[in-house]
């Protein structure tokens, strides 16, 4: 999934008075969490967006590419305020990041080398 159609997609079902620049801030911490810990990267290898990115791909493709949209979500409850919202957003996250790393460990097994990750999308 591009940037674009994330940060589109966010805004559409749950509106909110955050910049496009916010959101990727936001998604960058997300590809962050996939980079060093189910990806095991080091920082300086790390992929980070600009507000010119828009039309990047993501790391994480579908399904598993709903851990973006719902980690803005939660951000937005977060930033906004809304912690009881927060806590319900931050768990439907956490659900659907957990499935990812369950899947990405039992097909690639990054700890033990074995599988193949060709940079592209997980």
């Amino acid at each position: 999934m591009k940037i674009r159609e994330v940060v589109e997609n966010v805004d559409r079902v749950k509106p909110n008075a955050f910049d496009f620049a916010d959101k990727v801030r936001w998604l960058n911490e997300v590809e962050g969490m996939v980079q060093t810990d189910v990806l095991l990267l080091a920082p300086v290898e790390f992929i980070t967006y600009g507000s010119g990115d828009g039309e990047r791909e993501l790391l994480v493709g579908p399904p598993y590419d709903r851990i973006y949209e719902a980690y803005l979500v939660a951000k937005i409850d977060f930033a906004n305020g809304e912690y009881k919202k927060y806590n319900n957003t931050a768990a439907v996250f956490n659900q659907a990041m957990t499935e990812f790393v369950r899947w990405f460990a039992d097909n690639f097994r990054p700890a033990d080398t074995h599988g193949r990750f060709d940079g592209d999308q997980c």
